[in-house]
């Protein structure tokens, strides 16, 4: 599948139903079974509440693009945004066990997909995620 597909979202949590569905549906037609199409879903709902909760600061009328394609054996998906720097190393990375709410979006993330990067280009914060394409038999 060479298509991608590119987004323009206001940072309110009302779309991210619209973002879900949207990604989950790239999953599918680039080849994944349910069960990772769900995962890679899960991932990129959690990078986006950390753009609009953290990055945006709850603002809700900010814009972010995300966007899908396939390249290179992977399933690759980019997130940028012009909100507040992001450093990854000082977050928390808290395992799902440890007792406290909120916190396990990264470690999501980082469990689901198999590369995660976090940079700058100029003004904008760039995550750039890949999960590797396999031909998936389960529904």
């Amino acid at each position: 599948m060479a298509d991608a597909i590119e987004l323009t979202v206001v940072s309110h949590p009302r779309w991210l139903r619209l973002i879900r569905q949207a990604v989950l549906e790239y999953a599918r037609e680039s080849g994944f079974n349910a069960r990772d199409g769900n995962a890679i879903t899960l991932a990129v709902g959690e990078a986006v509440g950390n753009v609009i909760k953290h990055a945006y600061r709850g603002r809700t009328d900010q814009t972010f693009s995300l966007s899908c394609r396939t390249r290179g054996g992977f399933l690759e998906i980019e997130i940028r945004d012009g909100g507040s720097p992001f450093d990854p190393s000082g977050a928390p990375d808290l395992r799902p066990d440890e007792l406290r709410a909120g916190g396990r979006g990264l470690y999501l993330i980082k469990t689901i997909m198999d590369e995660i990067e976090y940079g700058r280009d100029g003004e904008e914060n760039v995550v750039s995620m890949r999960k590797r394409l396999v031909a998936s038999t389960a529904v």
